[in-house]
């Protein structure tokens, strides 16, 4: 019985080097707690880090594509929720929820260059009601929740550069409201933009990704060690 019991582990561990995995991720007998990053561009490029970070410890997955605004993300939610059963959930919207659109709905790049009348796509209040919905969706899982605040967008200037930070405000309201932990990402990356942002000074750079990855990794890795949420 001892030699079967010996033959079957090494042959675990022969599958285990095989496979290009540690013998305790493979023969670990807790499977690792399931993560979801949400987001736009800007959780697009930290993920890789995070998931690198987290390794031994979650298994991080995303949507393939490109979570864009809130509007968006009340169309698109439940696909990206699917059945998992979610232990962590760490979430933004914000950055296409302050883009411009003409009048025909269409988002426009250069607002300087714009002809026609531009309206913001979400204002603070319709925001808000978008946001509420989202979380609203995301505690119905039961998972723990973390709120990224947007991070700022440096190529804007006068009234337009406090765009981020009304909607930002809006959503320390609601996260402080629900309890939902936040990662204040907007205050963590203001001061060092300079380095960490690329030339269009709205996305990040590898040190800038590398810096927002270890941040999100650790809010994440806080946020599992709190109780679960009950659905």
């Amino acid at each position: 019985m001892k030699i079967c019991a010996t033959f079957f582990t090494s042959t675990l561990l022969l599958i285990a080097v095989t496979a290009g995995l540690s013998p305790s991720t493979a023969l670990s007998a807790e499977p690792r707690p399931k993560v979801l990053i949400l987001g736009d561009s800007i959780s697009i490029g930290y993920t890789p880090e995070v998931r690198k970070l987290l390794a031994e410890f979650a298994d991080v997955q995303r949507p393939a594509e490109n979570c864009q605004h809130t509007a968006h993300g009340l169309n698109r939610i439940k696909a990206w929720l699917g059945t998992n059963k979610w232990d962590a959930i760490h979430f933004n919207w914000g950055i296409w929820d302050t883009h411009f659109l003409d009048a025909k709905g269409q988002l426009v790049r250069n607002e300087n260059a714009a002809a026609g009348p531009l309206h913001i796509r979400h204002t603070p209040e319709q925001y808000r009601t978008n946001l509420v919905k989202l979380v609203t969706a995301l505690e119905a899982t039961g998972a723990r929740l973390v709120w990224a605040s947007t991070t700022p967008i440096m190529s804007r200037t006068g009234k337009r550069f406090d765009d981020i930070k009304a909607l930002n405000a809006v959503a320390t309201e609601v996260m402080r409201a629900r309890r939902i932990a936040i990662n204040d990402l907007y205050e963590f990356t203001l001061p060092r933009v300079a380095e960490w942002q690329s030339g269009d000074k709205v996305h990040f750079n590898a040190v800038g990704n590398q810096n927002l990855g270890q941040r999100v990794a650790e809010s994440i890795k806080a946020a599992l060690k709190e109780p679960a949420a009950k659905p």
